[in-house]
This record gives structure tokens, sequence and C-alpha cells, in this order.
């Protein structure tokens, strides 16, 4: 008699447990005879709407993977000529970057986001005038290269910086599509020899061209007019060969991949209309994959030199007008966990402007102000607040304090001790049980300043230092100190701003401080001098807490004053830019905050009408983590 595995092959495995889980089970089907239920690990694919391009152009050049694709030149919003812009995308966000010198469209873009190439191109649609102008993209600006020959635009392009390849388009002469195929080294342009390096259709006018100068792939595209077609070929650096064709005609859009894996969303086809459909080679045949752009278009920027698994499409026209839509295509087996906030334990004395340190599983707040001053001390094990020794001395000290709970420091403030103009210089120091006083500050400063590092490595910056009289405002200090467990020594000045309250975050040698205004601009701190950063946060707004055992690239900025008002807004900060992601429930400043990109908390803080005392826990988004799919049967 015929058993079931004869009949239908393999028999599905029993196991008392699900397996340690990793990509190698991709594809594998199981029974957990414990839980009674079939699963399997799958790839998932899918297009998830991100934040939109600052304009709506076409046509520009493209190059980068998700976290750091780079998008220049192209047309747009219409009638307008050609432009020179060059935005970035920051896995979260676009941004500005230095424009190239020469403005244009459809070009030949390759490289990455740090060294790039951009060649030929045109100034204007409808009456387009070919450019042969080269630019290479250094990660901070563009300088003119060596003229590129025999191309127009239109085309593909493979490659680096220093190993090119450019092939296809509109020929220089505006007369017909091109075969040609030339060579980039880094300075020269060289036109490779025919007919062997000639591509093998004619019509290659908006062809979509990915992998390496010697190992190059192009699909799609077709001639000046008419329909888009299907074709694509493989270069193997002298010669181009057939291959299966795409199932869906299409071009005017860029492919992203290699040579052996490949990937191409959207793009003019079946024309005149615009396709969402994606297709993946696998370097013998193209096949549909079960992702489709949620807006389909064409003329994208392509994140080309980026993984097939994660891409980043943002961009481009609709047909009927053009769009500013940005979408992040993910091919994974493996399941994220969004950035968000969760509710914690209530602390024991309600107030605001305490000094903050460590993480959620292990946090510290002490001081603030209730009214009065207050003295409490508690600490943090991820569920619930308990009392500790008070300070010696009552004050608020806000972003003063640094360090983890058992090596905390808090410095500076507004208090009955030490004082000077009605600000303090007292530094004292927590060993988890026990106050002792540390060595003062040379500038006494209100807690506002920026304070991060190490009970043996901190630094103090800004604030303000009090009034010179009862009833003068209060004045600002760029003096910036370090600490080295004893004493404070005078640095280098923070760079002169509209408003020197900070909030910071990193260590004595690498910190980033936000001011606390309402463009939120960073200064960064090398352990010897200040420069000013990248980055201002995105929702205008005074800062409530920053993650103050992050570091100078990865931190988190948790709500914050928006003029009378308070925000629950919360932004991740990677050393460039700021990026939106979780909102606290209780939109407050003068957190009592503190953590790291994996964990922080914000405890207490005001609302603008009264101080609070629950806790927000946030959760930074999780490293991928391998699950597996639960399979419904009958």
């Amino acid at each position: 008699m015929s058993d079931y595995e004869s009949i239908h092959g393999k028999r599905v495995n029993f196991l008392s447990s699900d397996p340690t889980l990793t990509s190698s089970y991709e594809g594998q089907v199981w029974y957990n005879s414990t839980s009674g239920v079939n699963k399997a690990l799958v790839q998932i694919k899918a297009f998830s709407s991100s934040a939109n391009t600052p304009t709506n152009f076409v046509f520009s050049g493209g190059v980068g993977g998700q976290t750091d694709t780079l998008g220049f030149g192209g047309v747009g919003p219409s009638p307008q000529p050609a432009h020179n812009l060059t935005i970035e995308y920051g896995g979260n966000t676009w941004y500005a970057q230095p424009n190239l010198n020469t403005s244009r469209r459809a070009g030949y873009a390759f490289g990455t986001s740090t060294s790039a190439v951009y060649a030929g191109g045109d100034y204007s649609p409808g009456s387009p005038t070919i450019t042969l102008q080269t630019e290479e993209w250094n990660g901070s600006s563009w300088t003119a290269g060596n003229n590129i020959s025999e191309q127009g635009s239109f085309g593909a392009a493979s490659g680096t910086l220093t190993a090119g390849l450019a092939y296809g388009g509109y020929n220089a002469a505006q007369t017909a599509s091109s075969t040609r195929t030339v060579s980039y080294d880094g300075t020269n342009w060289t036109a490779l020899p025919t007919p062997g390096a000639d591509t093998n259709v004619a019509g290659n006018f908006t062809l979509g061209g990915g992998g390496t100068q010697t190992a190059a792939i192009f699909s799609g595209g077709g001639p000046y007019t008419g329909a888009r077609g299907t074709s694509t070929e493989t270069f193997d650096g002298s010669s181009w060969t057939s291959q299966n064709n795409m199932n869906t005609g299409r071009g005017a859009q860029g492919l992203l991949g290699t040579q052996t894996n490949a990937l191409y969303a959207g793009g003019r086809g079946p024309s005149p209309s615009r396709t969402a459909v994606t297709e993946e080679w696998d370097a013998s045949s193209w096949t549909t994959s079960s992702a489709s752009l949620s807006t389909a278009r064409s003329a994208s920027i392509i994140s080309k030199g980026g993984s097939t698994t994660a891409a980043v499409i943002g961009a481009g026209t609709t047909g009927p007008s053009n769009t500013n839509a940005t979408e992040e295509y993910n091919s994974t087996i493996t399941s994220f966990t969004a950035a968000a906030y969760s509710s914690g334990g209530v602390i024991g004395t309600t107030r605001r402007n305490m000094a903050a340190g460590g993480i959620t599983s292990a946090g510290i707040i002490a001081g603030g102000f209730g009214p009065p001053y207050k003295a409490e001390v508690e600490e943090y094990n991820g569920t619930s607040w308990s009392p500790q020794s008070n300070m010696p001395v009552s004050k608020e000290a806000g972003g003063g304090g640094f360090g983890v709970q058992t090596a905390f420091v808090v410095s500076g403030g507004s208090g009955p001790d030490n004082i000077t103009n009605g600000y303090s210089q007292s530094t004292q120091e927590y060993n988890g049980s026990s106050w002792t006083t540390g060595g003062a500050l040379n500038v006494a400063r209100l807690g506002g300043g920026g304070f991060s590092g190490t009970e043996t490595a901190g630094l103090g910056f800004g604030g303000y230092v009090g009034a010179s009289s009862p009833y003068a405002p209060p004045s600002k200090t760029l003096s910036t100190e370090e600490y080295n467990g004893s004493s404070w020594t005078t640095q280098n000045n923070v760079p002169s701003g509209p408003n020197t309250y900070f909030s910071a975050s990193g260590t004595q040698t690498a910190t980033v401080g936000v001011r606390q205004t309402a463009n939120g601009a960073t200064v960064v701190y090398d352990g010897t001098n200040w420069t000013t950063g990248s980055g201002t946060l995105t929702v205008n707004t005074g800062i409530g807490s920053m993650a103050k055992n992050g570091t100078s690239t990865a931190s988190v900025v948790m709500g914050g004053n928006a003029g009378p008002a308070r925000t629950g807004a919360t932004e991740e900060y990677n050393g460039t830019v700021f990026v939106n992601t979780a909102t606290l429930s209780t939109a407050r400043g003068s957190i009592g905050g503190s953590g790291d990109t994996e964990e922080a908390f914000a405890a207490g803080g005001y609302t603008g009408t009264t101080n609070v005392n629950n806790t927000e826990e946030y959760t930074y988004q999780g490293t991928p983590a391998v699950t597996a799919s639960t399979l419904t049967t009958s």
C-alpha cells in the first residue's frame, strides 16, 4: 500500500517546540505538536509609504541604498526647466544637499551616496539641449569632471565612480536612440569598441540599468517614440548578450541590483500609462513580485546602488501629474518592532525639571520643582519607582544630571545651595546609595545647560547664568566645562546662537547638543572643539528631554514646549537628521528623561497647566527578528 510520503513527497516535521529561527529556515514548514498548529517561515514582500520628497520632480538621477538614497537633477514641477537640486534620504525623511553645478535631467547616474557620478542629460523639456558635462559627488559637494563622449540623455548606467559604464539613451546629435557603450575610470571616458559593445536593441531609450562595469544589466526602454519594450541584456565587460524578456513592457524607470539579482518597480508602460508592477530578476528570468507600488509611476528617484530586498522609490510622474510620494520596498523574513511608548510606573513625587540619568531598566531622577524645590531621589527598574536617599539640598536641575543609576551626577541648577545670582555651582555625586559633594562648576548655571557623559568624564555647556540683579532677566553663557570626577575645567565655548538652553546626549569627547529654541539646531563637541551640526528638529519646539545615554549620532528627543502649549512629539537623531517617531500620550515639557536609542523614559514634567507623575517608556525601532507565521488549517 502506498503511503502519504510516497504519493505526495516529504512529510511535515513534527516538533515539540519551534526551532531556533534563522534565515536558513526560509520556506520550511513544521507542525508544533505542543501548540497544535502548523508553522512556516515565509518571505514577506511589501511597499510602505514614507516621507515625501521636498518637491515633485521627475527624471532625476538616483544612487545609494534604502537609508542613504541620493537624488539629483531632474525637472519639475511642470513646466519648469531642468534644475540642479540634490536631496538625500536618511531612512525616514529627505533633506537638502549641495546643488549640482549644472542643471539637467535624465543624465547617466552611478556610484554611491558618498561617491557618485552624474554625466550628460539635457537642459529643458520640449526643446532639449544635450549637455556632455560630468560631475562627481564626494559626499559633500559636486565638482566638474571630464565631459562624457558619444552619449546624450535618457540612457542607463552601472558601476562606481572609478569604474563606471553608460549606455543607451538619446544620442548627442538628438537624432535617434543610441546603442553605444562608454566606460569611465574616474577621470576619462572611453568609447568601447564596436560592434561588440553595442547593445542589441536599437530603441534603447529610457531603459533601466544596474550592476557593475564588467557585469551590467539593463531592461525595458524602447524607441524614442512608441511603446516601451521588455528586452533584457547583460554585459560582461566587452559585449552585450540578450536574455529572457521582462513580463511587462516598460521604460522611464530605474533598475536596481546586480546582474544576477535585480528589481524593476513601476515605469511607463504599457504606453502611455504608468504601471505599479514589480518584477524580480534571478540571473535567468523575470518573475512578477507579489508586491506592487502603491502609486503607479515612472521617472522616479531609485536607490539603484542598494539592495533588492531594501529599496527606495521617490517622486516621479503618474502620467497626469507629478508626485512626491516615497515608498520603501522590503523583502524579508524578519519582523520589525516600530518605535513606540508604553505606560510605566508612577513617580512618588510629582514634579518637573528633575535631573535624570540611566536607562529605562535602571533609571534615576533627582530634585525638581513641585513647587517648592525638591530633594527627592527615585530609582526606576523598568516597572516601578522606589525612593532613595535625598540629595543634600533641594534644587531643580533640569538637564544638569548625567551618568547612570550607580554613578550619577547633578550639577548646577536653581536652589538654595552655593548660589551665584540665583543659580548654582555645586556638584553632587550619587553612588547608588548615598550622596557626596563633588567639584564646583566654574560658572554657575541653570541646569538647562547641556550636560552629558559619565561621573568621571562629564561635560557641561551653555545655559543661563542668573540675573545681574534681583529684577534683571537672566543672561546666557556659551562656556563649556569638562569634569574628571573631582573638578571642572574650562574648555572652548559652544557656538553662539539664538539660545544657550540645551539638551545633550553622548560622551565627553562626542556629544550632540540641541538648542531648546524654535529651530532646534544642533551643535557637536569632539572633546576639543564645537561645530554646528547638520540636523534641526522637524517639530519646532523647545526640547522636553533627550536620551542622555545615547550617542552623538544616535539619540532620542522627547516632548517639549511648543510656545505656550506642550508637545508629545518624539524625534530620533542619526547624526545627520531628526525623524519623527512615536508620540507621548501626555504632551509635556520639563521632563525627567534619559536613556539611549534602545530604551528611554520620560518621567513627570509639565503639561502647561499642571505637573504630572506618569512615566512613559520609549522603545526604539527594534532589531529585525526572524519570525514564524502560523498557518490556518482545515
